[in-house]
C-alpha cells in the first residue's frame, strides 16, 4: 500500500500517524504476519530541513559578531535582528492560504540567499546612523538624519533587488513555477525588511546609548579593545590604501577598465569553453536506490526470477566490498524490497543508511552496483538511480523517421555511439521487442488460378478469425454461430500450410501451393509523435563526470550529422532534460530582461539621470564573472541554484551602487568638484559597503564548508553569491566611480565637438 502526500500536506505528519497505525496492528496481528515501512522520506526531509535550518542560524550568529566588531555592541545588534524580524514575517505571509508556501528546499534555502541581502540593507541603515549619532551627539537628531542620507537609495535598493527576483515568477514552466517559490520567499523578506528598516530599526537605534562612559568589567574592555582595534584598521585601510588607490586607478582609468574587461571575458569565457562544466539540473542525493529491470516479453518467467535473484546477490555482496576497500566504515545498504510485476517487470528499492551514519555518496553505490551486475540475459531495460533530479526525464534523444527498419538502424547506432562516452550508463530506447509475424504473399501462379490477396485475406479471416453463418435466439437474446478452425489447429504452423482454399474453377489447393510463407518479428508497439513515427533513446548521465549538454553538443558536432548522411529524413531533437532545459532557459533569459527594464526604470527615479543607471547596470556581468571564478576555484558545476545566486548578487550589487552614487549626487550638489565627489563618495561608503560584503560572505559560511551530502546541491548558489559578493566589492568600490569618470569624459568630448560645431556653424552665418 502506497501512502500519498496532498499538496498541502505534512510528510512529517504523515509519517508519525503512519507509524501510530502500524503500531496498533502490528499489535493486533498474528506474530507471523508484520506490517513495516518503507521509503519513508520524512527522515530525509527532517534532516535537510535541519541542516539548512542550522546554516542559517550559524550565518546569523557570524553575522551579528562581524558587526559588533566594527559597530557599537548595540547597533550591530538591532541590526542583525533586522533578520530574524524579517524572516518571522515571511514565515507569517507563507501560511496564509492565498500564498501557501510550504517549508521545504527551495523556500528555505531562499531563507539562506535573502539572509545577505537583508543584512545589506540592514547594515546601510545601521552606518549611517551610528556615524551621525556620533557627530551631532544627539540620539533622535543623528538617527533622523542618519536615516534621511540613505533612506531614498536604501528603499529604492530593496525594491530594485524586488525586481530583479520578480520576473521568475512568470517563467511559463513546470519546473520554473516551482522554483518560483524560491523567488516569492525571496520578495516576501525583503518586503518586510524594508518595513523594519525604515520604521523599527530607527526607533530601536534612536533608543539605545552609544557615547557612554569606558567599561568597568574585563570583559567588556577586552571587547572594546578589539573593536577599536578593528575600526581602527578599517579606517586606515580606508583612508590610507583606498583613497589613494582609488585616485590612482581615476589617472588610469582607461587602462583600468580594460583590466576589468580582460578579467570578466577571462571569467565568462571560462564558462563559455566547458572549464567550468554546466549542469543545468543538478541531482539530489537521496537515502534510496531504485532498480527497475524490464525483460523480453518473450522471455521465461524463470529467467525472470533468476536475474532478480542475481541483483539482491550482488547487493548484499557489495556491502562487503565496498567495507573490504575502504570506501565505507559500514555496510551502506541496510536493506532491499524487490517487487516483480507480472512475468517481466521489476521494480527494487535498496534503503541506506542515513547520511551521518555512512560515508558514501548514494550515486557511488548506484554505480558499483552497476558495475558489479553487468549485462543480464533477456534484458531490455536495467536501471540503476541513487539521485533524483530536479528535471523531468533524464537525459533524452527523439529520432523521427518515415521508414521503420531506417528509424530502427539509425538507433542501434545512436545507441551504440553513447555507450562510448564516459559517464553514460543506462542507455535505452522505448523499441519494444518485436512480435511473431507470419506473411504470406501469393506466388505468381495463384493469380493464373483466380486467387486475389483479398480472396486470401478472406479465407486467413474466416478460419482462424471466425466465419459468421446463423444468428438464433436464445431466451430472449440473439447468439451468433461462428464457424472457424479448432484451437489446436490454429496453433500450428504445419496445419496452417496444408489449410486448403478453393480456387475460381472450383478446386481446393492447400495454402503451401500458392503462398509463400515469410516469418518475422514486428514491433509490439509503434510509436508516433506530431504525426511522424518516432522512436524516444535514454541515458543516464553521471553528471560527477560530464553533463547531458556536454554529451549533446558531442553528439552535434560529429556522430548526429553522419547518421542524417547515412540515414536520409531522419530527424533527432533533444527531449526530456534537455528540452526542458531549453525551455526553462527561454523563460529566464525573458525574466532576466524583463528585470533589467524593472531596474532601469527603479533607478532612474532616485538619481534623476537616464546615463547614471547604466552606469550601474553595466556592472552586473562582471558580478557574474566573480560567481563564475568561484565555481572554477571552488571546482564545481554551474546549475540552476547558481543563477538564483547570480541573481541575489545583482540586487546587492546595484544596491550598494545605488547608494554610493546617491552620495556621489550629494556631494556634486554641495559644489565638491568632480574628481573630490568621487573620491569623497567612495571613501564616505566604504565602511558600508565593506560590512555588506563581510556579513553577506560571513552568512553564507557554515553552508560554504557544509560536508554534508544533502548539502552539496546547494553550494553553488553560495558560491556564486559569496565570491561574487567579493568580486563586487571591488566592482562597486573602484569600477562605479571609474565608469562615472569615463562617462563624464565622453560627455566632455562632445560638449567640446558640438562647441566647435556650433562655432563653425555661427561663422559661416550670412
Amino acid at each position: 500500500m502506497e501512502i500519498l502526500m496532498a499538496q498541502k500536506g505534512n510528510i512529517i505528519e504523515i509519517s508519525k500517524a503512519a507509524q501510530r497505525v502500524k503500531k496498533q496492528l502490528n499489535a493486533e496481528f498474528p506474530d507471523d504476519v508484520q506490517i513495516d515501512i518503507w521509503t519513508d522520506q520524512s527522515d530525509y526531509i527532517a534532516d535537510r530541513l535541519h541542516l539548512l535550518q542550522t546554516n542559517a542560524f550559524y550565518g546569523l550568529i557570524i553575522v551579528f559578531v562581524l558587526l559588533a566588531l566594527f559597530l557599537d555592541a548595540k547597533v550591530a545588534f538591532w541590526v542583525a535582528m533586522g533578520v530574524p524580524i524579517s524572516l518571522a514575517g515571511t514565515l507569517a505571509v507563507m501560511g496564509m492560504e492565498s500564498v501557501a508556501y510550504s517549508l521545504n528546499d527551495i523556500t528555505t534555502f531562499g531563507f539562506i540567499i535573502v539572509l545577505g541581502i537583508l543584512v545589506d540593507d540592514a547594515v546601510v541603515v545601521g552606518e549611517s546612523i551610528y556615524e551621525q549619532r556620533h557627530r551631532t551627539g544627539d540620539a533622535l537628531v543623528g538617527t533622523e538624519k542618519g536615516m534621511q542620507r540613505v533612506a531614498t537609495a536604501t528603499t529604492f535598493g530593496i525594491l530594485t533587488s524586488i525586481a530583479a527576483f520578480y520576473p521568475l515568477l512568470l517563467i511559463d514552466n513546470p519546473l520554473g513555477k516551482i522554483l518560483a517559490s524560491f523567488a516569492g520567499v525571496v520578495i516576501i523578506a525583503l518586503f518586510f525588511s524594508l518595513l523594519e528598516s525604515k520604521f523599527i530599526l530607527p526607533a530601536h537605534l534612536a533608543g539605545i546609548t552609544i557615547n557612554k562612559a569606558p567599561p568597568s568589567n574585563r570583559f567588556s574592555k577586552a571587547w572594546l579593545k578589539i573593536r577599536e582595534t578593528f575600526d581602527s584598521g578599517l579606517s586606515k585601510a580606508n583612508h590610507n590604501f583606498y583613497r589613494p588607490l582609488l585616485a590612482l586607478l581615476l589617472s588610469y582609468r582607461y587602462a583600468t577598465l580594460i583590466g576589468f574587461i580582460a578579467a570578466a571575458t577571462l571569467g565568462i569565457g571560462l564558462i563559455y569553453t566547458g572549464t567550468i562544466r554546466t549542469v543545468f539540473f543538478p541531482e539530489i542525493p537521496g537515502n534510496f536506490i531504485s532498480v527497475t529491470m524490464e525483460m523480453d516479453p518473450q522471455s521465461a518467467y524463470q529467467l525472470t526470477l533468476r536475474n532478480t535473484e542475481i541483483l539482491e546477490q550482488h547487493a548484499k555482496k557489495l556491502n562487503q566490498l565496498l567495507v573490504e576497500e575502504g570506501l565505507t566504515d559500514t555496510p551502506p545498504i541496510e536493506r532491499v524490497m524487490t517487487a516483480v510485476i507480472g512475468s517481466n517487470h521489476v521494480q527494487m528499492w535498496a534503503e541506506l543508511l542515513p547520511t551521518k551514519e555512512r560515508n558514501i555518496k548514494s550515486t557511488v553505490v548506484a554505480n558499483k552496483w552497476r558495475e558489479m551486475t553487468g549485462a543480464l540475459e533477456g534484458v531490455e531495460k536495467l536501471t540503476f538511480s541513487g539521485a533524483e533530479s530536479m528535471g523531468s526525464g533524464g537525459f533524452q534523444l527523439r529520432l523521427y523517421g518515415n521508414d521503420g527498419k531506417m528509424l530502427d538502424a539509425a538507433t542501434k547506432e545512436l545507441l551504440e555511439s553513447l555507450v562510448d562516452f564516459k559517464g553514460v550508463n543506462d542507455v535505452r530506447n522505448d523499441l519494444k521487442s518485436g512480435k511473431p509475424e507470419i506473411r504470406l504473399v501469393l506466388k505468381p501462379e495463384a493469380q493464373h488460378l483466380g486467387i486475389t490477396q483479398a480472396m486470401l485475406a478472406a479465407h486467413i479471416g474466416d478460419a482462424y478469425g471466425g466465419l459468421e453463418v446463423q444468428k438464433i435466439l436464445r431466451d430472449g437474446n440473439e447468439v451468433s454461430v461462428v464457424l472457424r478452425y479448432p484451437e489446436s489447429w490454429r496453433r500450428s504452423l504445419d496445419q496452417l500450410s496444408r489449410s486448403r482454399i478453393k480456387t475460381a474453377s472450383g478446386d481446393w489447393l492447400p495454402l503451401s501451393a500458392i503462398a509463400n510463407f515469410q516469418t518475422s518479428y514486428i514491433p509490439s508497439a509503434i510509436m508516433h509523435h506530431n504525426g511522424k513515427r518516432t522512436t524516444l533513446v535514454r541515458a543516464g548521465i553521471d553528471k560527477d563526470t560530464t553533463s547531458p549538454l556536454e554529451i549533446y553538443e558531442k553528439l552535434q558536432k560529429k556522430i548526429i550529422p553522419n547518421l542524417q548522411l547515412n540515414y536520409p529524413g531522419l530527424v533527432i531533437k533533444s527531449a526530456g532534460e534537455l528540452e526542458e532545459t531549453e525551455q526553462l532557459k527561454g523563460g529566464v533569459i525573458k525574466a532576466f530582461l524583463l528585470a533589467l527594464l524593472l531596474i532601469y526604470i527603479l533607478l532612474a527615479i532616485p538619481l534623476k539621470s537616464y546615463w547614471q543607471p547604466l552606469v550601474i547596470m553595466s556592472v552586473i556581468p562582471f558580478g557574474f564573472a566573480g560567481a563564475a571564478f568561484g565555481h572554477y576555484l571552488i571546482g564545481i558545476q554551474l546549475s540552476v541554484l547558481s543563477f538564483f545566486g547570480m541573481m541575489a548578487l545583482t540586487g546587492i550589487v546595484v544596491n550598494d551602487s545605488l547608494v554610493m552614487l546617491t552620495r556621489f549626487n550629494q556631494i556634486r550638489e554641495e559644489g565638491e568638484s568632480l574628481d573630490v565627489a568621487l573620491a569623497e563618495a567612495g571613501s564616505s561608503r566604504f565602511r558600508a559597503i565593506f560590512l555588506t560584503t563581510v556579513t553577506t560572505v560571513g552568512g553564507l559560511l557554515p553552508l560554504l564548508f557544509e560536508t554534508s551530502e544533502q548539502a552539496q546541491y546547494l553550494i553553488p548558489a553560495a558560491v556564486s553569491l559569496a565570491y561574487g559578493e567579493v568580486f563586487a566589492t571591488a566592482i562597486t568600490l573602484i569600477l562605479v566611480p571609474l565608469l562615472v569618470r569615463v562617462v563624464e569624459d565622453i560627455f566632455n568630448v562632445l560638449s567640446i565637438f558640438s562647441g566647435r560645431v556650433r562655432a563653425i556653424s555661427l561663422r559661416n552665418a550670412p
